[in-house]
C-alpha cells in the first residue's frame, strides 16, 4: 500500500504452521523490535522482555484482543517472525 512504511503479511502459503497464541502478560514492559503495518485489522509485533523474545498479535476493532506466543530465545523467535512475514506461519 502506498504511504505504508511497515511490512504487510502476504497471503498464507499452503498449510502454514499455526502459532500457539496465549494470554499476554499484563503490566510488563517490553521493547518492540519490529512490527507489521497498522493499516490492517491485525498487527503483529516482534518483542523482547527480560532477555526473552516473543511475538504479540493485536486484533483491532470494537473488541481489541491481544495475544502472544510463548517466550523463547532470540534466534528461535526470529525464525518464527520470518515465517510469519513470508506466509509460512499464522
Amino acid at each position: 500500500m502506498s504511504g505504508c512504511l511497515s511490512s504487510h503479511l502476504p497471503v498464507p502459503q499452503s498449510n502454514p504452521a499455526r502459532l500457539a497464541w496465549i494470554r499476554p502478560r499484563l503490566g510488563e514492559r517490553c521493547r518492540v523490535l519490529d512490527w507489521t503495518c497498522g493499516c490492517r485489522s491485525v498487527v503483529y509485533e516482534l518483542c523482547s522482555a527480560g532477555g526473552q523474545f516473543f511475538i504479540r498479535r493485536t486484533v483491532q476493532g470494537a473488541h481489541r484482543t491481544v495475544a502472544e506466543t510463548s517466550r523463547g530465545r532470540e534466534g528461535e523467535t526470529r525464525k518464527l517472525w520470518a515465517a510469519l512475514l513470508t506466509g509460512q506461519a499464522r
